[in-house]
């Protein structure tokens, strides 16, 4: 079965859902609200290619709160120089990028102008997960005014990290619609020796554009764009162009916002020196030829101009691991400047990250986890067999543990596995081990029996959130579970919707 046909049956699941309660774990919406009824219209949009590239929106922190107005519209808004139908944030098919330091507070007020359900989640953050913080749990109704809150501890990584809607059920779609936006945790670059600190820096949030007939909002029960590609955009712009010196160093913050699709880059001509990945800063310096960047993952690297002045292409490379990609040109990035002789950067093997390694780490428990589909008519996404249950009891661990989990793909498409709140380190790769460079939140488990072995420290923080596949029509159709992080004596409780209301005005 096809990842179209797939999407085709899903449908049926979500009504099933529908049913099930509210908040994360309820699309009570959902046999009214299709799961891209939120996603662009194809309504006369004749992007225009090659404009300058060009950050999203910035927003700073001041005194150490950042406030800021977050409003979920449908509209028509410009994208790549063109007329769409979306439903973006701030009427931007990426939402503004926001900047804190460890420390600051982010206090966001959530406008839900859409006519379904939603919420918000802070992706990366080391941050609680309870009360009006990075709660999935929570539901912001339609015409509702919600109140977010979250407290960056003063210790926390620095780097890339994003925020968008998790209403399960509903994610897909909404984030199809445009309901996403960057957050950097600033100071990274005082990680590298002096003569990098002050290089400059770019945004590039690449994502899809998904796209059907004229006029016609894609939807479940339909193929997306049938017999046709979805553009692929870079700050909501198609092929966009940028310049580079020769020889200059710059830093780029590369971050798949999209639902679905992977990201098998490279710069021609360039490599990309990692500093740091999924927000956070890499214990070991690599320079790569490509990286694959899975949905919701994210990778801060430095480029530097080649010593040929001339036009080159960032490229995302055929990729077969779920819906077929063939190569395509992200963006063309101009090398200016006479010929120069580009020394290798002076960077140190590894960086002062403050981070531990779990590598001879006590381990707490081991579980294992296989990420499957159902068989029959209606598509679902399983672990360990079951769909996601709102009411079920969940995953129980104890905070200040480390637990060593197998993830195991006996389906024929790849899971990007993402836990919300706390990373992880990855100890090995179809059954052979891994030399992680660092710290991660999103790991892809190949299809066809892949397999990863990841730990978790459980740190900080207690209390629920979920674990699910990065594919959000696969999340949405149910491969996604709660755990609980219990303290000294707690026993573990049902999910906070297995009780709440479904208002939250949050205020």
């Amino acid at each position: 079965m096809t990842s179209r046909s797939r999407r085709a049956l899903a449908a049926a699941a979500l009504v099933a859902f529908g049913a099930a309660g509210a908040g994360c774990g309820a699309a009570t919406e959902a046999a009214h609200h299709d799961h891209h009824a939120a996603a662009a219209s194809a309504a006369a949009w004749r992007p225009k290619a090659g404009l300058a590239l060009r950050d999203p929106r910035q927003l700073y922190a001041r005194d150490g709160v950042l406030k800021v107005d977050l409003t979920a519209a449908r509209g028509r808004i410009v994208v790549s120089g063109s007329s769409v139908v979306a439903q973006p944030f701030n009427g931007q098919f990426v939402g503004p990028t926001l900047h804190v330091r460890p420390g600051d507070t982010i206090e966001a007020t959530i406008h839900n102008k859409t006519d379904a359900q939603t919420n918000i989640h802070y992706h990366g953050l080391h941050v609680s997960p309870t009360g009006l913080s990075d709660n999935v749990f929570r539901t912001f109704e339609p015409g509702s005014r919600s109140r977010s809150v979250v407290r960056v501890p003063a210790d926390h990584d620095t780097g890339t990290f994003w925020y968008h809607v998790h209403f399960h059920g509903l994610s897909e779609g909404q984030l199809a619609g445009g309901l996403s936006g960057l957050l950097i945790v600033d100071g990274l670059e005082r990680l590298l020796p002096a003569e990098l600190q002050g290089v400059p820096q770019r945004q590039l949030a690449i994502r899809n554009l998904e796209l059907v007939r004229p006029d016609t909002v894609a939807t479940l029960g339909r193929d997306v764009s049938p017999g046709k590609r979805a553009p692929q955009l870079v700050n909501g712009l198609l092929r966009p162009a940028l310049t580079l010196r020769s020889g200059a160093t710059e830093l780029w913050r590369l971050a798949n916002v999209g639902p679905d699709a992977f990201y098998d880059v490279s710069l021609e001509g360039h490599r990309l020196t990692v500093i740091a990945e999924d927000g956070s800063p890499v214990w070991t310096v690599r320079s790569h030829a490509r990286l694959l960047i899975p949905p919701g993952k994210r990778f801060d690297v430095l480029v530097q101009g080649s010593a040929k002045p001339g036009s080159y292409r960032l490229l995302a490379h055929r990729y077969d691991g779920f819906a077929p990609q063939p190569t395509t040109s992200l963006a063309t990035v101009t090398v200016t400047g006479p010929a120069v002789a580009v020394p290798p950067l002076a960077l140190p093997r590894t960086l002062p990250t403050g981070t531990t390694r779990l590598d001879d780490a006590t381990i707490a428990r081991r579980r294992r986890f296989v990420f499957s589909f159902g068989r029959g008519r209606t598509f679902r996404a399983l672990i360990n067999g079951k769909q996601f249950d709102p009411m079920a009891m969940p995953v129980a661990a104890r905070l200040g543990t480390v637990e060593e989990w197998t993830l195991e793909n006996t389906s024929d498409e790849d899971h990007p596995f993402h836990i919300h709140v706390n990373d992880f380190q990855v100890m090995s790769v179809n059954g052979k081990r891994y030399a992680a460079d660092g710290l991660q939140d999103v790991v892809t488990v190949d299809k066809l029996g892949g397999s990863v072995v990841i730990r978790n420290s459980f740190d900080d923080y207690s209390g629920h959130f979920v674990f699910h596949c990065h594919i959000l029509g696969h999340e949405d159709a149910g491969m996604m579970k709660t755990i609980e992080v219990l303290r000294r004596g707690q026993q573990p409780t049902p999910p906070p919707m297995a009780g709440m209301k479904h208002h939250d005005h949050g205020m």
